[in-house]
């Protein structure tokens, strides 16, 4: 299993794209979530220790993971821009991932992030 922190990304977490500004979510989920799952199907992730999070910054990575499961029927973001589907990602991953989270400090920030993994499932089982 890999371990992932933000705080090891950033202690100020940004806007939702990269084309926005630094620390942004799609970063933090192309860069190193998507990657700690090519690595390893298994990732659990640490919120503790940031000041503050955006629900912008979350929910792009973390509802943004579901829709790039090859399965998921969105392909562009609501700006247009293309989604970026990775061939590698299934549904075991993001239920593993979603059964590990980590917030000693927030455990609100548990709630929040899974609804947004949760609202984008069942964007794909509405559309079977």
């Amino acid at each position: 299993m890999l371990y992932l922190n933000i705080a090891d990304f950033t202690r100020y977490p940004g806007p939702r794209y990269i084309h926005i500004g630094p620390n942004s979510g799609e970063e933090f989920r192309e860069r190193f979530l998507i990657k700690s799952l090519e690595k390893d199907s298994k990732v659990s992730i640490n919120f503790d220790g940031v000041l503050g999070y955006g629900s912008s910054f979350l929910e792009e990575i973390f509802g943004g993971v579901v829709r790039a499961m090859p399965s998921h029927p969105k392909t562009e973001h609501p700006n247009g821009d293309e989604i970026v589907k990775h061939d590698f990602l299934t549904l075991d991953m993001i239920d593993f991932l979603k059964e590990h989270l980590v917030s000693h400090e927030d455990p609100s920030v548990i709630e929040e992030v899974t609804e947004y993994i949760n609202h984008e499932l069942k964007g794909m089982e509405s559309q079977k």
